[in-house]
């Protein structure tokens, strides 16, 4: 397994590097998006890891990968609200109401903010100190020498073997998420989508190991399907959220008050039908056979 955990290692560390300088730069919201995705797939690792042989340099370095995250994600989420969320409240035309013309300009300064801290916070000393330790993490010594020598030979478990293991466990978890779905409220349903998100990674992580490709294919496309309807789900909350920072301040604006509720009446609708479609790709989900499974 260590020697798996360092290849995994490797991928994240490139593919965080490879897209911190355009997160920076700003002008490619893909940036923002990406790194948050690397950062997310980090910090399930250590989780992972951690789960076995707790760690104090895991620990660190994925707080370090969280406050990361959380800069990151407020101009994320500016760039969905502006890009996506808006030109798609076009239908709010037949009311004669133009959500792009009214809230941009609103939305606009706060994603300006937003991507200044972000930029603060990746040519910072989290930033720095996490390329650092991610370049000595691919060798192998920093995160196992804390370690006592019988969790140093744990690490010698086949991976396939911590793999199957780590997936059942995540699988039964999002399962129990799930449970009486139809039922769940929109929080709750958040944290299903958090419980597959853990389980997709790690089902990406370790995908390699297992020979019946096309099983491995199905599981984690059914799996990604469910987790981005879930998303739109999600995306409703958040946008409720950036609606509610806009309208901060501008209470006596009636126009403005106006549109901020017709654009979360619309969304609350959007939620509903998204809902159905989410419980049935639910229900294929759960009926879905494992590809860990003997």
């Amino acid at each position: 397994m260590r020697v798996a955990a360092g290849r995994i290692v490797t991928i994240l560390r490139d593919h965080l590097a490879a897209n911190v300088p355009v997160a920076i730069d700003g002008r490619n919201a893909e940036g923002v998006h990406q790194v948050r995705v690397a950062l997310r797939r980090f910090r399930v690792l250590t989780r992972l890891l951690r789960r076995d042989n707790p760690n104090v340099v895991l620990e660190g370095v994925s707080a370090h990968a969280k406050v990361l995250a959380k800069a990151v994600g407020d101009a994320r989420n500016w760039d969905v609200l502006l890009m996506t969320t808006l030109p798609n409240l076009q239908p709010l035309g037949l009311m004669d109401l133009d959500a792009t013309k009214t809230l941009a300009p609103r939305a606009e300064p706060m994603r300006r903010s937003a991507y200044a801290q972000a930029r603060q916070a990746l040519t910072g000393q989290d930033a720095a100190q996490l390329q650092t330790i991610l370049d000595q993490m691919v060798e192998g010594e920093l995160w196992v020498a804390p370690l006592a020598a019988m969790a140093q030979d744990s690490l010698q478990e086949p991976a396939i073997d911590f793999s199957a293991r780590h997936l059942e466990r995540l699988h039964r978890k999002a399962l129990r998420a799930g449970r009486d779905f139809a039922l769940l409220p929109p929080q709750d349903r958040h944290r299903l989508r958090v419980a597959l998100k853990k389980l997709r990674y790690t089902a990406e992580f370790f995908r390699g190991l297992y020979a019946d490709s096309d099983q491995t294919k199905d599981f984690i496309k059914k799996l990604s399907a469910l987790q981005d309807v879930l998303g739109m789900d999600s995306d409703v909350l958040t946008t409720r959220y950036l609606l509610a920072r806009l309208g901060e301040g501008a209470e006596d604006d009636a126009r403005l008050q106006h549109m901020l509720g017709a654009v979360t009446g619309f969304l609350c609708g959007h939620q509903i039908a998204v809902h159905r479609d989410a419980h049935l790709r639910w229900r294929k989900f759960r009926r879905h056979r494992t590809f860990w499974s003997r």
